[in-house]
This record gives structure tokens, C-alpha cells and sequence, in this order.
């Protein structure tokens, strides 16, 4: 059977070393070895994120080389190679089925050539996404935590100044730029809409810490509580999750 291997690394540090690269490919020559498969071909994508899939030129062109016809199976060191969520995982594993690919991995043992190497490919889909969640939720809290205590998290945002305490960075309310978010919070309690309060700021002659004109975009980030009436990605990503289901079910 004719092989596909696919590696990955997230980070520049791990591209310069080759450790991780070297380490999943050899890993990966042993175990297409020991299964007798013959490897036609390794794909990289070297310190490339997995988050963001259009992103990746190594994984768009493993999609075109299983299209293509020329491969029997896919393998990659582990899962989480491929992904960590578990949407994408479970599409791809369908994507592969749909071209008779079966997906192996060295770490993990998954091989879906079997109803029990696909059970365990779907336990290791739902425990990456677990443990993405995971992160995101732990990153989400320290955030949360950190804004709580007044500590500076990113950029400075509007309405405060950073200062120094203890060598620890804190926000402090700057009062003239809290007097133009009173004012914007104001105009959007009586219905105003956001071009209409940055009309409105803007004529008064509040201007932005960079000298310029306030803009919708701007204002929004000023207002308490405000909630899109339509957030043109998460509609459109909807519809596509919807599309998707129904071309799968």
C-alpha cells in the first residue's frame, strides 16, 4: 500500500533545531516499515499552527494528494499533528473514508482500517478537543483575572493609562477619555447608532489618543454591554456548518 506521511511543528524553535520534524519522520519511516507500506512522500508544515487550516500549504496539499488518487494511507506521528479540534478531525477522517484512505498514527496506535481503530481514533479526536478547551478556558479565566485585579492585559484600551506599581503594570482611569466614553454610552442609550455617536464625538471635537477621528469600529469598543444585531462571520460560518451537515448526514 502507498503511504503519505504528513509532520508538523508549531514553532520556529522546533523548525531551527529539527528535533520534533526528525523525530516524526523518522518515527514515522519505522512504523510504514513495520506495517509494509511503501512511502511515496513526506509533507511538512514547519512552524505552522494547527488552528487555522487554510493557512497551512503542507495540509492543502495533502487534501490535493488524496484527491488525486495516489495514496492508500495516510500517516502521521500523532493526532494532534493533524488537529486538536474535533470537528475538523472527524471531517477529515470522512474526507478519507470518502477516498478510501485510512489514516494511521505512530503515537496513539490509530488505524481506521478496523471498527476498533476508528473507536480509538474517536476517543482521540474527543480527548484533543477536550484539551483544547481546556487551554482556552484556563486562558480565558487568567485573563479574566488579571483585568479583576487591574492588571494590564495587551494594548492599553481606551479611557485608561498603564502605570507601574511594584513593578507590576496596572490600568488607571484616565479622566478625560472616560468623559468621552460616558458621553458615547450616552448617545447609544437614546438609540443613536454607532456612526452617529462617532458623528457626534467627532464634532465635539474628541478625538482618538492618535489625534484622529473617531469611527464606528472604535465606539463600539466603548459601549457597555453592546451586542452586535448580526456578526457577519458567525452568520456565515453558520450557514457553512449547516451546508457541511447536510451534504454528510
Amino acid at each position: 500500500m502507498k503511504a503519505l506521511a504528513y509532520l508538523r511543528v508549531s514553532t520556529e524553535k522546533q523548525v531551527e533545531t529539527g528535533v520534533s520534524l526528525e523525530n516524526q519522520a523518522e518515527r514515522v519511516r519505522q512504523y510504514c516499515g513495520y506495517r509494509g507500506f511503501d512511502l511515496i512522500d513526506t509533507i511538512r508544515d514547519e512552524g505552522i499552527s494547527g488552528g487555522v487550516n487554510k493557512a497551512r500549504d503542507g495540509f492543502n496539499k495533502l487534501l490535493d494528494r488524496i484527491e488525486d488518487g495516489s495514496v492508500d494511507v495516510l500517516v502521521l506521528y500523532s493526532l494532534e499533528r493533524l488537529s486538536r479540534d474535533m470537528l475538523t478531525l472527524l471531517a477529515l477522517e470522512r474526507y478519507l473514508d470518502a477516498y478510501d484512505v485510512e489514516l494511521h498514527t505512530v503515537d496513539g496506535a490509530i488505524d481506521t482500517s478496523t471498527p476498533d481503530g476508528f473507536m480509538n481514533f474517536g476517543m482521540k479526536a474527543f480527548l484533543s478537543e477536550f484539551e483544547r478547551r481546556q487551554v482556552k478556558y484556563r486562558t480565558k479565566k487568567n485573563m479574566e483575572h488579571l483585568k479583576e485585579s487591574g492588571r494590564l492585559v495587551g494594548a492599553v484600551p481606551y479611557g485608561y493609562v498603564a502605570v507601574i506599581e511594584r513593578d507590576v503594570k496596572r490600568l488607571v482611569e484616565n479622566p478625560k477619555e472616560q468623559q468621552v466614553i460616558v458621553e458615547a454610552n450616552e448617545c447609544h442609550e437614546i438609540g443613536a447608532s454607532l456612526t452617529e455617536i462617532a458623528r457626534t464625538l467627532n464634532n465635539k471635537g474628541y478625538r482618538t489618543r492618535n489625534g484622529k477621528p473617531f469611527t464606528a469600529q472604535q465606539v463600539k469598543r466603548m459601549l457597555d454591554g453592546y451586542q452586535d444585531k448580526w456578526n457577519v462571520r458567525k452568520g456565515r460560518m453558520g450557514k457553512e456548518i449547516r451546508q457541511f451537515i447536510t451534504a454528510i448526514g
